[in-house]
């Protein structure tokens, strides 16, 4: 590493975020990233989900945050471009600019990062480069020998045909922002993913940014502290200290933090965090004026930004004619307690990457409790519009034969019949 004269100031690597309209290729690019760089190949095909790798171009290190590419992830992308000192924005050669494509670049815009531009799927038959950039520039990015500053590169993910000259871009950004960290401060940074594991207890994923991390450091964030028992570098081995811009595993806080929350470390005696009641709530349960038939869930995730992710979603499915209420939200596998708690409360359990446990399993179906669960996100989104979908056109409760009309003034109607079918009460809508 490079020290900076006279201020004891040393270069760090980049941390970048890929960001883009879904399916055009952000997945593919960091996959063919992570399967073609050193670093990875030495993890032997590793696969461990911490949010963000490590890798090595032309001798110089960049650490890339994995972030998901649908619409619905416009806060966790938000948060990457946050964590992120450059972001890669992709766009397919064979689309242009789509509805995340204008998100994204609107939160690199908020934000503040660097960018740098992937016209990706270039080995498309019906891939256009030209309309692409031009696609582009009128969506306010301006392109380097198009009047503007903004780098970019041809690639094909699949191929990984220009994706060495991107890195090389990357790099070059990298150098212009002169991104630096100080050593003799105590280290600090950003939670990128937690979950508690039944073995383990709490293991955070988090980016360190300035100072060097050690084990036995303690560490908080507004929300949570501890002591760092264990500290593993991206690739899950043990370390003693980790350098800014690497992703680390920390085993040691006593209660979960957030996701998106800064940390400190150090030898510090005093930790100031949030109390439970000030931290803000994370259910949020609609308001029934209209007597309106409701939709309870009870949503479980393996990680906090599963369960936040998801969160974010079931909020977006704003329906006129069904109130739609999260009960609780929670990670770890399905329990007995949510069995009891959905039982209670006529709830669905919800679970994103989650087991159910036997007897959790077995309560269920004596309570008749219903329990939907995918790795898939959106097909548990599916699932969930189908239940929505139920409550919209509930059966009819009885069937009215109608004899006689005896009035009709003012849109009412004064009518004689008989029930040939169910029951008829009071408040019933009649068609």
């Amino acid at each position: 590493m490079n020290k900076i004269e006279n201020n004891n100031l040393i270069h760090r690597p980049p941390i970048v975020v890929v960001m883009g309209h879904v399916d055009h290729g952000k997945t593919s690019l960091l996959d063919f990233i992570r399967r073609t760089n050193v670093i990875a190949k030495e993890a032997g095909g590793i696969t461990q989900s911490i949010g963000a790798y490590e890798i090595e171009h032309n001798g110089k290190k960049i650490t890339f945050i994995d972030t998901p590419g649908h619409e619905a992830f416009s806060k966790m992308r938000g948060r990457g471009a946050k964590v992120a000192d450059l972001a890669i924005l992709v766009v397919a050669a064979e689309d242009g600019v789509k509805p995340q494509t204008k998100e994204s670049i609107k939160i690199i815009k908020e934000t503040k990062t660097p960018f740098v531009v992937a016209i990706n799927k270039i080995d498309k038959p019906n891939a256009d480069i030209e309309k692409t950039k031009n696609d582009l520039m009128t969506n306010g990015v301006l392109l380097e020998g198009y009047g503007g500053n903004i780098s970019w590169q041809a690639i094909s993910a699949k191929t990984g045909q220009g994706v060495n000259e991107l890195l090389d871009l990357i790099l070059l950004a990298a150098e212009m922002e002169n991104l630096t960290y100080n050593p003799d401060k105590n280290a600090s940074g950003v939670i990128i993913e937690a979950k508690a594991d039944s073995r383990s207890g709490i293991i955070v994923s988090a980016i360190v940014k300035n100072g060097i991390l050690k084990t036995n450091d303690r560490i908080a964030t507004a929300s949570a502290c501890g002591k760092i028992k264990n500290l593993e570098n991206f690739l899950g081995k043990k370390i003693d200290t980790l350098s800014p811009s690497s992703p680390a595993i920390i085993l040691g806080f006593e209660t979960l933090p957030q996701i998106g929350e800064e940390f400190t470390s150090g030898n510090i005696d005093l930790m100031e965090i949030q109390t439970e009641s000030e931290k803000p709530s994370t259910q949020f349960i609609a308001s029934n004026k209209d007597n309106l038939p409701e939709l309870n869930l009870i949503l479980k995730a393996d990680v906090s930004g599963s369960l936040e992710t998801l969160s974010e979603i079931i909020k977006t499915l704003k329906n006129e004619n069904v109130k739609i209420n999260v009960i609780d939200e929670s990670i770890g596998e399905i329990t007995d307690g949510d069995i009891k708690s959905a039982f209670s409360s006529n709830a669905i359990i919800t679970g994103f990457r989650v087991k159910t446990n036997k007897i959790a399993e077995n309560l269920a179906k004596a309570q008749n409790v219903k329990i939907i669960s995918s790795e898939i996100i959106y097909e548990l989104i599916e699932t969930i519009q189908k239940e929505i979908k139920l409550l919209e056109t509930p059966p009819p409760q009885g069937e009215l034969e109608i004899l006689k009309i005896f009035s009709q003034k003012n849109k009412k109607q004064l009518i004689g019949g008989k029930v040939i079918a169910g029951k008829i009460k009071n408040n019933n809508r009649l068609k």
